[in-house]
């Protein structure tokens, strides 16, 4: 990231601390707690630093030893060498300006943190929905990296496929898919899901020493990461010719995925989406197998807001990068889940995901 994006992305959280009537904004990140916002206002990468944003100042990045170079080499900002923990250092550089009114993302921060941090210091005000505000809308050069980590994705997953046979582990997938995406310069995403024959009932199953067995079919939810932001994609495939069966599954939750996704726009309630796509699997008397959200916002983190639940009602804007997701679990059975990544436009919805096809894949060794 170039100097001057940075320095926007500050100019930009000075107006809402000017809104917010603070003098300060505190980001901490203490050995990979908050390494997402960190990055995001200074371009630095790394498991623990912390910056202050002042109104009236300019900002600082503290960093130890470990960091000290590589923060002078990614960030436009001051770099203060630790001196005795970022606590301590923060409070000192707090104090000597003179910030009464400081704001930090209470979610991000550990309660003991925050004690030591406004321990007789000033007044502390959770700043998250600020932050959550900055990272939703999603810009040019943003886009431009899930784009390049949906493609990165999509060729480790067809080369990996390729090297799939029956007898191979979930976790021999899931390594080389992991070693195909770093092969091909992106980073990794998030806890995979391999899930195969019954293990499909599970959304969230993690890959296991199982064989995946010729008849089977295995859902893969993977992400790969460029420049720190992420793609999120769910394909499906079969060990050998798909049964009749699965072939009706998939073509089920694939009607179910388009017309959640073809509902996209500006304006639209995450209900509402979510509703649009229960009711095709309602139409086959199915909606109790769907068991999660529709889908959710992304970006450097894997989960971001807005969310596609029934149980809430954010409404989409232009900008916001979401997944569509649905999926069918029966358990002690099977499962089946297809998702892709969308842009919201002022005209609908950019799929950001369009190099690998949503259909179900086939093992034929």
């Amino acid at each position: 990231m170039s100097a001057e994006y940075i320095l926007s992305r500050a100019a930009r959280l000075r107006a809402e601390m000017r809104e917010a009537g603070a003098r300060a904004y505190v980001v901490l990140n203490d050995e990979d707690s908050n390494w997402e916002s960190l990055f995001y206002l200074s371009g630095f990468r790394g498991t623990a630093g912390a910056l202050v944003v002042y109104d009236d100042a300019e900002p600082e990045l503290f960093l130890d030893g470990r960091y000290a170079e590589a923060g002078r080499t990614q960030s436009p900002y001051c770099v203060k060498e630790q001196k005795k923990n970022l606590a301590e250092d923060l409070r000192e550089s707090l104090r000597a300006h003179g910030a009464e009114e400081i704001l930090c993302e209470a979610r991000k921060t550990s309660h003991e943190n925050w004690l030591r941090l406004a321990d007789g210091l000033g007044t502390w005000r959770d700043g998250g929905a600020i932050m959550e505000r900055l990272r939703r809308r999603k810009d040019a050069e943003e886009i431009s990296c899930i784009k390049r980590a949906a493609s990165i994705g999509a060729r480790a997953f067809l080369e990996t496929l390729d090297a799939a046979r029956p007898g191979m582990t979930e976790k021999e997938f899931e390594s080389l898919l992991n070693y195909r995406i770093s092969a091909a310069g992106g980073g990794a995403g998030f806890d995979m899901i391999v899930a195969s024959g019954a293990r499909g009932a599970m959304p969230h199953g993690r890959a296991t020493d199982k064989p995946m067995e010729r008849g089977e079919c295995v859902t893969v939810d993977y992400g790969a990461r460029w420049n720190g932001y992420l793609c999120d994609i769910t394909r499906n495939f079969s060990i050998g010719e798909p049964t009749d069966e699965a072939l009706v599954l998939h073509a089920l939750v694939k009607r179910a995925h388009d017309a959640g996704a073809a509902a996209l726009k500006a304006g639209a309630s995450g209900k509402e989406l979510h509703e649009t796509a229960a009711r095709v699997f309602a139409a086959e008397g199915k909606e109790k197998f769907f068991t999660h959200s529709l889908g959710h916002s992304f970006g450097l983190e894997v989960h971001e807001s807005p969310v596609l639940s029934p149980r809430r009602d954010d409404a989409l804007a232009a900008g916001d990068v979401v997944t569509i997701e649905p999926g069918l679990y029966f358990e002690g059975s099977r499962g089946m889940r297809l998702e892709d990544d969308y842009l919201i436009t002022s005209e609908g919805a950019e799929l950001l995901t369009d190099e690998l096809a949503p259909e179900l894949f086939v093992v034929s060794k």
